[in-house]
């Protein structure tokens, strides 16, 4: 998606917080020219440059599923800079399988890319999200990412929760997930926020995996009420 994926949080926030929304590499108005390494790393290295190039010194961040993702490699290469993470929601990077799976990974990678292309888009927003116009956002965004890079950040993803990671350095944590998303998301929330003593966990009603546009109320008053906590 874009950073009009976080439009609803912002009147909200904009009051009390410097608010940055951004455009990860290949996303919205972003440029993908190099794609060297994996995508996450990627892009934490370039939330990076930006937050240089703007004299932000330290952050709280806010991942929404692969931004989830893009945090913690933030977290593991620049600890100094991150106050907090909300998760939103989020799986912890650390070995979930094993390395017995990184074979499955082309595999399940090359039936997805089976799946026509506009199918591909309508499917990517109907299991995603409640409401008929996020899941039609969502399909418009990945449909302008492609199927093809699409695919390519999926395998990445995988691969962060099949590799082992290094334990980040510890800052508190706000796991936040909807009530409709997939059963496993939920239990790899639960079970984060159960080995973190710094953490909080909730769940925002009549909503699926994109909590922040399903139910933009809930959702902004336990991210307010997290911030304002800190």
């Amino acid at each position: 998606m874009d950073h009009l994926t976080f439009q609803e949080q912002l009147a909200s926030l904009e009051e009390h917080y410097k608010v940055l929304v951004w455009d990860l590499p290949g996303h919205g108005a972003s440029t993908l020219e190099n794609y060297h390494k994996r995508f996450t790393e990627l892009s934490a290295e370039c939330l990076n440059e930006l937050m240089e190039s703007l004299q932000i010194s330290e952050a709280v961040l806010v991942g929404q599923s692969l931004g989830s993702m893009v945090a913690q490699h933030f977290q593991l290469n620049y600890p100094e800079k991150v106050m907090a993470v909300v998760h939103a929601p989020g799986i912890e990077l650390k070995s979930h399988v094993g390395n017995w799976a990184k074979p499955l990974v082309p595999v399940f990678i090359f039936l997805m890319g089976l799946i026509p292309e506009i199918m591909f888009c309508n499917s990517f927003g109907k299991h995603r999200a409640v409401k008929k116009e996020v899941q039609d956002y969502l399909a418009r965004s990945i449909g302008k990412i492609g199927k093809k890079l699409a695919l390519k950040i999926t395998a990445d993803m995988c691969y962060d929760l099949i590799d082992s990671s290094p334990q980040p350095t510890k800052v508190p944590l706000l796991m936040i997930y909807g009530e409709k998303d997939l059963g496993f998301i939920k239990s790899a929330s639960k079970a984060w926020y159960k080995k973190e003593p710094s953490s909080q966990c909730i769940e925002i009603p009549n909503a699926n995996h994109i909590a922040n546009q399903d139910n933009p109320v809930d959702f902004n008053r336990a991210l307010k009420a997290f911030l304002e906590g800190l």
